[in-house]
């Protein structure tokens, strides 16, 4: 008898530990992962501010051509932002027109003649006085043309207080005022400046970079601007 009850209390303790490691186990399903973390939010970049460029160089007003197989004349240019258009007076009577687009320091242009020639090319300003280029057509290759800027101002031995107001024609032609109001002429033969003041004649050399014109006798111009 007493057998037996220790039998059945041995059987509830085993049928309880059963139950108990039973509710312990996992019943099927996945084991929960960990709580992912929120993703994180960036503010969007502001797109990049498109680069400024600088202001266009004016190349608007007269230039004179040195001598270089283009031809003597003198080149009028209007300027309208980066649209360029123009007049040419050429010595031997002729005229003509320029259109053409200012990109950087380099005008691309196309030009006609009244005799009925034409061209196309570029010139670049390489200094403040100074443009320069190729040019070509049917009939010529490798073309050259080569402006200065004479007409304006410019100041005796750099001296603002002395200007010479300096305006030419097709021809080459120089009239000149001084700042007392006298005048005197002179002309331009390909890159030299001649003063003339009916007494003598005297060659100035250009030196572009500088913007420079030199005489003989020591005495300089600088140009002051239009």
């Amino acid at each position: 008898m007493q057998n037996r009850i220790t039998l059945r209390l041995l059987l509830l303790i085993l049928c309880a530990a059963v139950n108990t490691f039973a509710q312990t186990e996992p019943h099927g399903g996945t084991v929960p992962r960990p709580p992912t973390k929120p993703k994180e939010t960036t503010t969007p970049k502001a797109p990049a501010a498109p680069r400024r460029t600088g202001a266009l160089d004016r190349i608007d007003g007269k230039w004179w051509t040195t001598g270089n197989g283009f031809g003597d004349s003198e080149l009028i240019l209007t300027q309208n932002g980066a649209n360029i258009t123009g007049v040419i007076n050429w010595a031997d009577g002729r005229t003509g027109t320029l259109n053409g687009t200012l990109v950087g320091k380099r005008l691309q242009h196309t030009w006609t003649s009244s005799n009925g020639d034409g061209g196309a090319g570029w010139l670049e300003l390489s200094w403040a006085n100074f443009l320069g280029g190729a040019w070509k057509n049917a009939r010529v290759k490798d073309g050259s043309w080569t402006l200065n800027r004479i007409e304006g101002q410019w100041c005796l031995n750099g001296d603002r207080k002395r200007p010479r107001t300096v305006a030419h024609v097709a021809k080459g032609e120089l009239s000149i005022v001084t700042e007392d109001g006298t005048r005197y002429g002179g002309n331009m033969e390909g890159p030299y400046f001649w003063l003339d003041n009916g007494e003598d004649r005297m060659k100035g050399d250009m030196f572009y970079k500088g913007n420079k014109l030199t005489f003989p006798n020591g005495s300089f111009w600088t140009w002051c601007g239009r």
